[in-house]
Formats: C-alpha cells, sequence, structure tokens
C-alpha cells in the first residue's frame, strides 16, 4: 500500500512539473532550467526557514523573492513555502493578525494537503499566533492538526517539534502534568539525528518547566545541557531564551551577579533577533532583579519598559506581572496612590486572566473532543478510500497476473526460437569461419614447403651434380675438394632447415610433449655457441656472454636448445662482418629473462608482425647471403609459450635486434 501511495505522489510530482512546462509554448524554457529553478525557489524558502530563529528580517526579503520566482512559473509548492515564510516573519515581528492571513488563505487551498510538510509548519504557526493572541483552544486545536498530520506522514523531526509546542503551551497556562506529558513524548523521537537547535529548545523549556515548579536544581541541569547544545546552532532565539531562564533560575535562586551575567547574554541575543515577547520577559527579570537588590529607580524603568512591550502585543500576564511589580516598586517608595494604582489594574487583570483561563480550560476540553471526534471522521473516510483502493488494486493485480503469463508464454517461446535460431547461426558462422582458417593454412602450407623445397632443392642439386663429377671425371676428386666446403655449409643449412621442419611439424600436429628440468643456462648456451664457432669467425664477430653461473630456468631441454639455436643462428646471420652479439639475463619474481641483443640489419615494424603472425612467412637472406625459411622464430614463440614463457622484439632498422626470452625461474 506504501508502494502503492510512493507511485500516486511521484505522479502527481511528475503532472506538476509537466503543467509547469505547459506554461511557455513551443518549449521556449527547458525542463532542465525549470528544474535548476525549482531547485533555487527551495533553497530560498529553506534558508528563509532558518533565520526564523536568527534574524527575522531577513526571512521576508528571501520570502518575497522566491514566492516572485514561483509565481512566474506557477510553482504551487513554492507558493506555499513562500507564503508560510512570510507569516513568519509576521508573527516574529509581534503582527500575529497579518501573520493569521497569510496563512489562513492557504489552509482554504485544497491543494496544500498535497505538501503535508508545508501543511505541517502552517498549522504550527496558526497555532503560535492563536496562543500569544490568548486564544488557547484555537491554538491547540491547530498544534493538534499539524501532530496529526506529522504522525501521518512519520515526520520524525516535526513529530518532536510539535509536542515540543504543546508542552511549552500548557506549561506557559500552567497545566505543567500536560506538559511534561508532551515534552516526554517529544525525547522518544530524538537520537543522534536530531537536529541540536530542536534537542536543545526542549532541554531549556524542561528547565523553564522544573524552575516553575521550584525544582531549581533540576531546571538548572536542563537549562546547561540545553546551553551546550544551543551553542553548537547559530539559532539567536533559541540561545536567548536559555540565557534568559537560566537567569531567571539564578534570579530564583538569590545569586543575582550571575542571574545580570546571563541577561545581559539574552539582551545580546534579543537586539540580534528582535523578539519583542522574549525582551519584554528580559526587562521585566532585570526590574525583579533590581527591585531585590533595592535599586528602585533601575527597576521602575525596566518594568516601565516590559509593560509597554507587553501592551503592544496585549499579553495580559505579562501586563499583570508588570502592574504587580510597579505596586511593589511604589509601595516600597512608600507613593500610596501610584501603587494604588497599579495595584487595582493587577487585581483586574488577575481576575480576568482568572476567568479566561477557566473558559480556556472548558474549551480546551471541547476543542479536544472536536478534534478527536473529526479525527475519528477522517480517519474512518480514509479507511473507506483505502479499502476502495485495495479493490481497484487487487483488480488491476489479477488482470496484470493474467497479462504478464501471457506476456511470459509469448516471451519465452520467442526466447527460445532467438536462442535457436542465435545457435544455428553460431555454427554457420563457426563452419565459416574453420573453413576460411583451413583454405589460409592450406595456403600457407602451401607457401612454406614451395619455399623449403626451393631452400632445399638447390644443395640437393649441387650434392648430386658435384657427386656426378667425381665420380666420372678423373680430376672429379681435386672438384670434389675444391667445392667441398661451399657443399658442407649447403648441408649444414638443409639439416638445419630440416630439424626447424620436423619440430615445427611436431607442435603443429600437437605432438611435442614438454618436460621441464632445471636447466643452467651458461652452459647449455656455451654449448651452443660452439656450435657456430665457425660462423661467427668467419664474419669476425664479437660475441658478448655475461651470464652468471647459477643462472637456471624451468623448461623443456630440447625445446631450449631449439629456442636458442635459433636466436643465435638469425643473430650471426644478420649481424655484420666485425659486429657485435650480447648474451645477457636477469631474474625477476618469478622468472628468468635472458637476451639476444646484435648490432646488425635490424627489421621494420611491419616485418616484426608479420614474424608473430601464423599466416605469414618472411623469408629474408642473411648478411653475406644465407639462406632462410622463416621457420625458426614462428617455432621459437611456440616452444617458448609450451613452457609457459614469454618472448618480446625489439627492433630498428640498421641499429639492430633485441629478443627477450621469460621462462620460469628454478624453485
Amino acid at each position: 500500500m506504501k508502494i502503492f501511495f510512493l507511485f500516486a505522489y511521484i505522479l502527481l510530482s511528475i503532472l506538476s512539473f509537466q503543467a509547469i512546462l505547459t506554461k511557455y509554448p513551443n518549449n521556449s524554457v527547458r525542463s532542465d532550467q525549470v528544474m535548476r529553478d525549482t531547485v533555487h525557489i527551495l533553497e530560498l524558502n529553506r534558508k528563509a526557514e532558518e533565520l526564523r530563529y536568527k534574524k527575522s528580517d531577513s526571512i521576508r526579503i528571501l520570502a518575497l523573492k522566491a514566492l516572485e520566482l514561483s509565481s512566474e512559473i506557477d510553482y504551487e509548492k513554492g507558493i506555499f513555502y513562500s507564503t508560510y515564510n512570510l507569516a513568519s516573519h509576521e508573527l516574529y515581528q509581534g503582527n500575529t493578525a497579518k501573520s493569521l492571513e497569510y496563512n489562513l488563505k492557504a489552509i482554504k487551498n485544497p491543494n496544500l494537503k498535497l505538501y503535508p510538510s508545508i501543511a505541517i509548519k502552517i498549522y504550527n504557526d496558526i497555532a503560535q499566533a492563536h496562543f500569544i493572541k490568548a486564544e488557547h483552544p484555537k491554538a491547540y486545536e491547530n498544534f493538534l492538526m499539524a501532530k496529526y498530520l506529522a504522525e501521518d506522514t512519520q515526520n520524525k523531526t516535526e513529530i518532536i517539534r510539535i509536542n515540543s509546542n504543546l508542552g511549552t503551551m500548557f506549561l506557559l497556562i500552567g497545566d505543567y502534568e500536560e506538559s511534561m506529558a508532551y515534552y516526554d513524548k517529544a525525547r522518544e523521537f530524538i537520537d543522534e539525528d536530531t537536529p541540536n537547535h530542536i534537542h536543545g529548545l526542549i532541554l531549556s523549556n524542561l528547565g523553564y518547566l522544573n524552575m516553575k515548579k521550584k525544582a531549581l536544581d533540576i531546571a538548572l541541569d536542563y537549562l546547561n545541557q540545553g546551553s551546550i547544545l544551543a551553542q553548537k546552532t547559530d539559532y539567536s532565539t533559541i540561545k536567548a531564551f536559555n540565557y534568559l531562564t537560566l537567569g531567571e533560575v539564578y534570579r530564583l535562586s538569590e545569586q543575582y551577579d550571575n542571574a545580570l551575567e546571563f541577561y545581559k547574554k539574552a539582551s545580546t541575543e534579543y537586539l540580534e533577533n528582535g523578539d519583542k515577547k522574549g525582551t519584554a520577559d528580559l526587562y521585566f527579570g532585570l526590574a525583579m532583579v533590581h527591585m531585590e537588590l533595592k535599586e528602585f529607580t533601575l527597576a521602575k524603568e525596566y518594568a516601565h519598559k516590559s509593560l509597554n512591550l507587553y501592551s503592544s502585543f496585549n499579553l495580559k500576564t505579562g501586563l499583570e506581572k508588570c502592574s504587580r511589580l510597579l505596586y511593589q516598586i511604589a509601595k516600597s517608595e512608600n507613593d500610596i496612590n501610584t501603587s494604588l494604582v497599579y495595584l487595582e489594574r493587577a487585581e483586574a487583570y488577575s481576575d480576568s486572566i482568572s476567568k479566561e483561563q477557566n473558559r480556556t480550560n472548558i474549551a480546551m476540553l471541547k476543542a479536544k473532543l472536536a478534534f478527536e471526534e473529526e479525527r475519528k471522521k477522517l480517519d474512518q473516510k480514509n479507511l473507506t478510500t483505502i479499502n476502495q483502493q485495495r479493490n481497484y488494486i487487487s483488480w488491476s493485480m489479477c488482470i496484470l497476473v493474467i497479462a504478464v503469463s501471457i506476456i511470459i508464454i509469448i516471451y519465452r517461446s520467442n526466447k527460445k526460437r532467438k536462442q535457436l535460431n542465435a545457435v544455428l547461426a553460431d555454427k554457420t558462422r563457426n563452419l565459416l569461419e574453420n573453413e576460411r582458417i583451413l583454405n589460409e593454412t592450406n595456403e600457407t602450407k602451401d607457401k612454406l614447403f614451395s619455399i623449403v623445397g626451393h631452400d632445399l632443392r638447390g644443395p640437393i642439386i649441387s650434392l648430386k651434380g658435384l657427386l656426378e663429377v667425381s665420380l666420372k671425371d678423373i680430376n672429379g676428386e681435386s672438384q670434389f675438394k675444391r667445392f667441398g666446403p661451399k657443399l658442407h655449409k649447403d648441408l649444414e643449412h638443409i639439416h638445419f632447415t630440416l630439424d626447424n621442419l620436423l619440430n615445427w611439424g611436431q607442435t603443429q600436429m600437437q605432438g611435442a610433449s614438454v618436460n621441464p628440468v632445471k636447466i643452467i643456462v651458461k652452459k647449455e648456451l656455451e654449448e651452443i655457441i660452439g656450435l657456430f664457432e665457425e660462423n661467427i669467425k668467419n664474419k669476425n664477430i664479437n660475441l658478448l656472454s655475461s651470464l652468471d653461473k647459477s643462472l637456471c630456468v624451468m623448461a623443456d631441454l630440447n625445446h631450449f636448445r631449439i629456442i636458442f639455436r635459433n636466436l643465435i643462428s638469425n643473430a650471426i646471420k644478420f649481424t655484420h662482418e666485425n659486429g657485435t652479439i650480447h648474451i645477457k639475463g636477469e631474474i625477476t619474481d618469478n622468472h628468468t629473462i635472458i637476451k639476444v641483443i646484435d648490432n646488425g640489419v635490424g627489421m621494420s615494424k611491419v616485418n616484426i608482425n608479420k614474424i608473430w603472425d601464423n599466416k605469414e612467412h618472411l623469408s629474408t637472406f642473411g648478411t653475406q647471403s644465407e639462406k632462410g625459411t622463416g621457420l625458426g622464430l614462428m617455432l621459437c614463440k611456440e616452444m617458448v609459450e609450451k613452457n609457459n614463457g614469454n618472448i618480446q622484439l625489439e627492433s630498428e632498422i640498421d641499429v639492430g635486434t633485441s629478443f627477450f626470452i621469460s621462462l620460469s625461474k628454478c624453485p
């Protein structure tokens, strides 16, 4: 059910926002601009509301600006919020009639119920205005309405505030038991998230209540706790009330120096916030202190100031106590006539207050009963509405379930069909891809064997011709000795090529097993270098080895020999006469890296990419026309990877080439 109401609220918000947009034809104002305007309006109103306890004069400026902007775009929530802040300004200026005029107009608008958080604030201010006018039943009735809305919307902050205000109302009319009940209710909802100014105000009010009950030590404890929280805020009105009540407690305790100290602090705050009621209470407190100190001139001066302020908003309880104080001052000064005048006024106010109190008690009881009756009717109406909505929801859910069931059946059928189509499409793609790869592989193999066949055919034909000459010609032996070295070189090339071809064939057939063993790198590489000693000597190459004797790797020994025989052979082949080849090694965390570096002809980036591409075979001649098939490096890569290693290549034309082979280090 809560989800339903949340959905309804969101829908109303969307419709409200769309209503704002329709004011602007042809989308002349974009939705994002309107959204920024509404956010700005709410921020202005929130700032104005914060200032109610600080600088009430600033409330009006901010509220009028927010009202102007809200009216321009017909932003209803902004209009309600701005009107409430204007009413608050008038209330704190003592203009209760004007404050009521603003707020009573707002509650007549049926759309206010769409914004319960603002409605709570408005009913709370209406109640405060009626209380200042001593219209206690109306104040009580509006406080109860605010409390009902706060509880209905589970607005914890407002529940605390309204219960606190009800406690204060009963405190000020002398019903301490009822007052304490509301304060206790407010404190039930206080937690670490409760704003300091609200918690501090409740503690200060409890201090005031216990002061009225003459429990001064308890009052002082509450007030000191409230003072700590009040100091953490910028709310001048709350700090002023706390200081004033502390002054009252110290006055009643006859600690007049402390009383005057806190009255002075309160005076500073009241000068800032302009609270007339608080200032009148302050002047009365100062008058009482100076009366107790027999400083009658000052006492009379402050009493008259207090009397004038109470008269400005006709607070009879204030007028009664000021008149009674002035009677006591005149009596102490032996001014009998003046004292009698003030005594008569005090008694007249007292009688009026007593009569009003009796009427108030009866009226408050009636108001409470009437509100409870109205609340029952409202609850019953809401229950009827909720039951209707539940019926609508039940039928809607049935229809929805049927519709969803049909959709699910259709969806599953379509999904199954799509899955089968997807599987078929994947298989078709795989077949086409496999066909393409097979064709490319066949082309590659044809090209490779063409290269290998060409490279092998020449030396074999030479060998055949030389053998025929040697066998048939008289000078055959001398011819054989003459061409023998070249023939030996060609046969070495044939042997090397066939060896690579055999090993490559094994890897392609996935028949090459891997048997990792501990390999002492320096020892094995020295044996491999020895195989090329004649080639190195013929080209006068300076081959440097800076391998440590302890350098060790885990790899298949046969694979290791094939890898480095090819790499060293290539380095010799592509290094110029008098060039340099350097073999180095280093150990990282888990691997041993062996580097074969030459300063030979180097290669371009295009050729580097071709080397590692199984679809390409790069066949080039060395610096002395040494033959090659391009098979060796491809074989190196496959064997390094079979041994869980990695091979990398860096090269630059006319600078040289560096190979980096990373293999697992020995444990």
